[in-house]
C-alpha cells in the first residue's frame, strides 16, 4: 500500500476509486465463499461489495481471516436468497451466512438515521445511545457515512475489481491513523463502544488515534455502563485475547477506562504488583497467539480478577477466626468466589461454562500446596484441569517465590499429564481419518454400485438369460418334454 501514498495524499469526503493495478489486490487472496456470495447477491439483482477489516488486510498484503460483506439487501432479502444464513441482532440486524465451518457477516447499507423516516426505526436512551438502528439504505456513499472509522469505510467491487473511498480511509491507512467518522462526541454517544474499538483498533494495527478521536474519549467513557453486559463480554475477549492483550492493557490504563471494565479492580489500578503480574499473563498469552495456540476467556478472567479474590479470601480468613461456626477454606473460597463473579457480571456476563471453569481454577490452587496427600496428588493429575491450573500456579510463581518448590513438585506430573493428552489426541485424529477413510470408500462403493454403464450391463445381462431360459422352454415344448 505504500507504494500507492502518492495517489492517496489528499484527504477529503470525494470518493476515491482506485484501479486493480493501482491497489495491486490479487482475487487469489479473497475468499472464493466470499466471492460467491457477492456473486449470488448480484444475481439477484443486489449490490455487494467487501468491507473493513479484510481489504486493510488485503491492502497490507495480509490474507484476512474474515470477510464481511455490505449490500442493498434488507436482512429479509438476504435470508430468502440464502437457505444456510441466519438473522441475528436488535440493534442492528445482520446476516450471517454459513458455508461449513465459516461464517460470512453480511450486513445491510445503513442509511441516514436522522431522516423523518427514521423515526420509527431509531431508538434512542436518554443519553443519545441507540437502543436500535434498523434503518436502511440504498446508497454505498450513506452506508459510508454511518461507519465508525476511515480505514473501515473503504469498500471493494468485486466486479470491476476497484477499491472504493468516500472518507479519506486509504490516506489514513498509509499515516497510520485511527480517525472517526463525523462528530466524534455525536458518535460515541451514539454507541459508547466505538470508544473500545478505536483503542482495539489503535493497539491492533500499532496505529495512532487522532486528536478529534482520543480527546472526548475521558468524557464520555462513562457511557460504556450502559452497553449491555453481554456485549461487553464480547468486546474484552477481542481486546485481550486476540494477540494485542498487554498493549490493550497499557491503553485502557492510560485512559482510565480498565477500571469501568473491572470496577472491582479500581483499588489495585496503582499496584505495581498487580500491573506486573497482569501485564506478564498477557504478554504470556499474545505469545501464544502468535503461535497459533487457543487462550480462553476463563484464564483470562481467572488472571485479571484473581488478586480481588486472593484479598477477599484473606479478609474473609481475618474474620472467620472470630467466628463461632468457623467455615472450611473450600467454603472460604467458595464465597469469596461467588462474589467476584457477581460484581463483574455487572459489567460483562460471563457465561456459565467460563464461571466454572475459573472456580475449577481457582480452587485448584489451593489442592496443589498439598503435595503430603498421595491420593489427592494422584488424584488431582487425572482432572481436565489440572494442566490449566498449573500453568496458573507457575505464573503466579514469577510475583509470590514461595510457590516455586510447587511448581518444581507438580512439574513431572504435569508432562506426564500433558504426554498423554498428545497420546489421546493422535488416538482421535486416527480414529477419526479411519472413519473418513472409510466413509470416502463406501461413498465410492456406492458410486460404482450406481455407475449408469454398470447397471445398464447388469440389465443386458439378465436380458440374455432371460433370451436364453425362453429359448429353453420353447424347444422343451417342441420335443414334449414339458410335464
Amino acid at each position: 500500500m505504500a507504494r500507492n501514498k502518492a495517489q492517496v495524499k489528499k484527504k477529503g469526503s470525494a470518493k476515491l476509486v482506485l484501479t486493480k493495478d493501482m491497489h495491486g489486490i490479487s482475487r487469489q487472496k479473497i475468499s472464493p465463499k466470499a466471492l460467491s456470495i457477492i456473486e449470488r447477491l448480484q444475481s439477484a439483482h443486489y449490490k455487494a461489495y467487501l468491507v473493513g477489516g479484510c481489504i486493510r488486510d488485503l491492502l497490507a498484503g495480509k490474507t484476512p481471516k474474515d470477510f464481511d460483506i455490505s449490500t442493498n439487501a434488507t436482512p429479509e432479502q438476504v435470508r430468502r436468497v440464502f437457505d444456510n444464513s441466519r438473522i441475528i441482532g436488535r440493534r442492528f440486524k445482520i446476516v450471517h451466512v454459513v458455508c461449513g465451518k465459516e461464517i460470512f457477516e453480511v450486513t445491510t447499507f445503513r442509511g441516514d438515521s436522522n431522516s423523518p423516516k427514521a423515526q420509527n426505526l431509531r431508538v434512542s436512551s436518554n443519553s443519545g445511545m441507540l437502543v436500535r438502528d434498523n434503518v436502511y439504505g440504498k446508497d454505498i456513499s450513506e452506508d459510508a457515512s454511518r461507519r465508525d472509522f476511515t480505514i473501515n469505510a473503504i469498500y471493494y467491487d468485486s466486479h470491476n475489481e476497484t477499491i472504493l473511498d468516500f472518507h479519506g480511509g486509504l490516506y489514513d491507512l498509509n499515516e497510520g491513523v485511527i480517525d472517526i467518522i463525523g462528530d466524534p462526541e455525536t458518535r460515541y454517544l451514539e454507541d459508547p463502544v466505538r470508544i473500545i474499538r478505536a483503542l482495539r483498533f489503535s493497539t491492533k494495527l500499532g496505529f495512532k488515534l487522532s486528536k478529534r478521536t482520543s480527546d472526548p474519549i475521558a468524557k464520555l467513557a462513562h457511557n460504556l455502563r450502559e452497553v449491555s453486559n453481554a456485549r461487553m463480554f464480547e468486546e474484552v475477549n477481542k481486546l485481550f485475547l486476540t494477540g494485542h492483550g498487554a498493549q490493550s492493557f497499557d491503553i485502557l490504563r492510560h485512559f482510565h477506562i480498565f477500571e469501568i471494565l473491572f470496577p472491582t479492580l479500581e483499588k489495585f489500578k496503582e499496584n505495581q504488583t498487580f500491573i506486573d503480574f497482569v501485564h506478564y499473563a498477557l504478554s504470556s498469552s499474545d505469545k501464544r497467539y502468535t503461535q497459533d495456540k487457543h487462550n480462553t476467556p476463563h484464564f483470562l478472567y481467572a488472571v485479571l480478577l484473581w488478586s480481588y479474590f486472593q484479598s477477599l479470601v484473606y479478609k474473609m480468613q481475618t474474620y472467620n477466626e472470630c467466628s463461632i461456626n468457623p467455615l472450611s477454606l473450600r467454603e472460604i473460597a467458595c464465597n469469596a468466589f461467588a462474589r467476584v463473579i457477581k460484581e463483574q457480571s455487572v459489567m460483562t456476563a460471563i457465561p456459565m461454562l467460563f464461571t466454572e471453569n475459573i472456580r475449577s481454577l481457582w480452587m485448584k490452587q489451593f489442592v496443589l500446596l498439598n503435595i503430603t496427600d498421595k491420593d489427592t496428588v494422584e488424584k488431582l493429575c487425572r482432572t481436565t484441569m489440572f494442566r490449566a491450573a498449573y500453568d496458573f500456579l507457575k505464573l503466579r510463581s514469577h510475583f509470590e517465590p514461595d510457590l516455586a518448590l510447587y511448581v518444581d513438585f507438580w512439574m513431572p506430573y504435569y508432562e506426564e499429564s500433558a504426554r498423554q493428552a498428545k497420546l489421546l489426541r493422535n488416538e482421535s485424529k486416527n480414529k477419526f481419518k479411519h472413519k473418513k477413510e472409510a466413509r470416502i470408500s463406501k461413498k465410492e462403493k456406492n458410486r460404482q454400485n450406481s455407475n449408469p454403464a454398470s447397471e445398464g450391463f447388469k440389465k443386458e445381462q439378465k436380458s440374455e438369460v432371460n433370451d436364453r431360459l425362453a429359448k429353453a422352454r420353447a424347444w422343451r415344448a417342441a420335443m414334449n418334454l414339458e410335464p
